[in-house]
């Protein structure tokens, strides 16, 4: 529902006039006769009258009004699209819709928003703030973004970069540099041995659970949402176990085991049992061989 304009002004011409007469011992006490013959009177009744029709045309918003604004708000080479009360009422949904939109780059979520709309092949986006990825991930730089876009497709992920980068040029601060670029990937080697179900054929079995495996840690389609595996996310023996645990023709586990290029990535529990692969927050995993023992119960 419309909202109601309010009035700017609600007075009338009696208002104006009584306003007028009371004024008057305090301005021209010497003024006795306010009678309506009196010449003074007759030219407080007039300025009432002028006065509200003033009252009157400034809380009227004519249509010519409504375009001046749209103009204002459009800039200066905005055109109307018609001259119909249809057109104006059209106009002004547009106009509204278009300052609605997000048009300005200030904080990290406002960088992911814009990057995501800038190109429809976008799939992910992770801001890092203070941070100038292509020189060193590590290392504070105030005043720098760093954009990592994961790409629908990866053979598109340059002209993705490229497409990122213009869209947000415009819309950023004048004092901030945006580095845009893809993300680093984490590659993980599992190795695992489960036992299958006694009416399940061990041959069958394999590729299903690589498969399961695999996509458990894509970066579009994994993780326990389905949304892509999160940046930056460690990755847990235990997950694994529970994947292939439940997964339908297993009856059980009996090793999961993660490794990557890096040992050091490596961390223990306090068996020094090794208990997952840490993952810094600008990463994403990627399984890069999947290792399965399937054995008959």
């Amino acid at each position: 529902m419309p909202l109601t304009l309010p009035d700017l002004d609600d007075r009338r011409y009696a208002d104006l006039v009584d306003e007028a007469r009371a004024l008057i011992a305090t301005h021209a006490p010497e003024w006795t006769n306010h009678n309506p013959s009196d010449p003074g009177i007759t030219l407080i009744e007039l300025f009432a009258w002028l006065s509200e029709m003033l009252l009157y045309r400034l809380n009227r918003v004519s249509d010519a009004n409504l375009r001046t604004f749209l103009k204002l708000l459009n800039g200066k080479d905005w055109k109307p699209s018609g001259l119909t009360a249809e057109a104006l009422a059209a106009d002004i949904r547009a106009s509204v819709q278009a300052l609605r939109r997000q048009e300005r780059a200030v904080s990290c979520a406002d960088f992911e928003t814009l990057a995501l709309a800038a190109d429809a092949r976008v799939a992910r986006v992770r801001c890092l703030v203070r941070r100038n990825a292509l020189i060193d991930f590590d290392t504070e730089q105030p005043g720098h973004i760093s954009l990592i876009v994961v790409p629908r497709d990866e053979s598109e992920l340059a002209p993705v970069i490229r497409a990122v980068a213009a869209y947000l040029e415009p819309r950023r601060l004048l004092t901030t540099f945006v580095h845009v670029l893809g993300a680093q990937s984490v590659a993980v080697d599992i190795d695992a041995e489960v036992v299958a179900l006694p009416d399940v054929e061990p041959s069958g079995l394999m590729p299903r659970v690589s498969a399961a495996l695999r996509g458990f840690l894509d970066p579009l389609h994994g993780g326990e949402q389905q949304f892509g595996w999160p940046f930056g996310r460690d990755v847990f023996v235990s997950e694994i176990y529970q994947l292939l645990d439940q997964f339908p023709g297993v009856d059980y586990v009996t090793r999961v085991e993660l490794s990557s290029d890096d040992p050091a990535r490596v961390f223990h529990n306090a068996h020094q049992q090794a208990v997952g692969l840490s993952i810094k927050p600008h990463e994403l995993v990627r399984t890069r061989t999947t290792t399965l023992v399937v054995a008959v119960a």
